[in-house]
């Protein structure tokens, strides 16, 4: 074999890689994640802002819980609403449970009756908060569920967020 055989038959094995990984990759399921948007929020003492709590990369949602902390000698919360995501596949069950004192949320919301989930990427609950002092702290997701409408659990990936003063 000369030299010119070898690096044709060279090319086209490389060739042939990337189009197999090309196909693997457009071929494997989003990766669901759930995160705080904007990410990083820079507010003085007094004001307000909200945050979004959005999915991307998800499939079949049918229903969500998530809970959110954050120090709570520097923000207060003013108001918990739902998120439009949801609601795009039907009627839904909300559920915000506040507790100011310790600094964090309890929110869950299911769609209602025996219907698909929905897919894509939306937000899920929107947070209201006040800023009471200066500092930073984290807006920290966790023990977040997503079930699929056959009660299979989804499994995420989470970005915390940050509010700071400066």
């Amino acid at each position: 074999m000369n030299k010119r055989t070898t690096i044709i038959i060279s090319s086209i094995a490389i060739l042939a890689l990337a189009i197999a990984l090309a196909y693997v990759v457009t071929r494997m399921p989003p990766t669901t994640a759930v995160y705080v948007d904007p990410q990083l929020t820079v507010k003085p003492a007094g004001q307000n802002f909200t945050v979004d709590i959005r999915t991307s990369g998800v499939s079949d949602l049918y229903g969500w819980e998530l809970k959110l902390s954050w120090n709570n000698t520097l923000l207060d919360t003013l108001n918990v609403t739902e998120g439009t995501f949801l609601q795009g596949g039907g009627h839904t069950l909300f559920s915000p449970k506040v507790n100011s004192t310790d600094g964090h949320i309890l929110a869950d919301c299911t769609l209602l009756g025996n219907i698909k989930g929905v897919s894509g990427a939306g937000t899920l609950a929107t947070i209201q908060f006040t800023v009471k002092d200066n500092g930073e702290c984290s807006l920290h997701l966790y023990d977040v569920t997503l079930l699929n409408s056959a009660e299979q659990s989804i499994v995420p990936t989470l970005t915390d967020g940050r509010f700071s003063t400066t």
